[in-house]
């Protein structure tokens, strides 16, 4: 063959270097039984890295083709985590009623205890139940389940932030205030890391496009 007179011998698919016998590319699979190896000055400028093998033809072929080398990195793809559950079936729609019930709740009925202590007041259990409805209207909106959960948790982990607030109340002087306000804070830290990371793993699998509602 020409190839055995060849310095470097290369593949003239993917300019990927083979043996000066060869009679298919390692590289790309490209049968060099007619044609044989070529010199590297004879490559065309679209072959692109010779040391590489990433080529123009090369990419066309490792898309999917029967020729495609499943260890090259520069024509594999990645898929993005997709949704687990269809997000217009009955059974996510479902979830998300429940998981918009249940999160509106625990946002409300938290958020009317630490308003009521703080404020003293009606309007604080009125408030709470404004939060509670805007908060499950806005939960069951959403098109995924998983959203829903990730959005929930979030707001209980912001409410349970807020419970130290409630050491505000407290006439023990101000040295005491803040020792109260710390504790309650460290209390609260655990469950509010746990809502939160519940919020960020759900979140992982909701597709990019699920910011709107349904």
């Amino acid at each position: 063959m020409a190839g055995e007179d060849l310095d470097d011998p290369r593949c003239p698919e993917c300019g990927g270097p083979v043996g000066p016998t060869a009679t298919y590319c390692m590289h790309c699979s490209a049968d060099l039984a007619d044609s044989g190896p070529v010199a590297p000055e004879e490559l065309s400028s679209g072959t692109g890295d010779a040391e590489t093998g990433a080529t123009g033809t090369a990419g066309e072929t490792g898309a999917g083709g029967e020729g495609s080398d499943p260890m090259n990195v520069s024509t594999a793809t990645s898929t993005p985590a997709e949704h687990p559950i269809d997000p217009d079936g009955v059974m996510d729609n479902t979830l998300t009623v429940i998981v918009g019930i249940l999160g509106g709740l625990v946002i409300g009925v938290l958020g009317s205890f630490v308003l009521l202590v703080l404020f003293e007041s009606g309007w604080s259990v009125l408030l709470g139940l404004a939060a509670w409805l805007g908060a499950t209207a806005y939960l069951v909106r959403r098109r995924f389940v998983l959203d829903a959960v990730s959005k929930g948790a979030y707001g209980v982990a912001l409410v349970l932030l807020s419970l130290p607030l409630i050491a505000l109340r407290f006439n023990e002087g101000l040295v005491e205030n803040v020792a109260i306000l710390v504790l309650l804070l460290f209390f609260a830290l655990f469950p509010a890391g746990i809502a939160a990371g519940i919020g960020w793993f759900a979140s992982r699998y909701v597709p990019e496009n699920a910011g709107g509602g349904r």
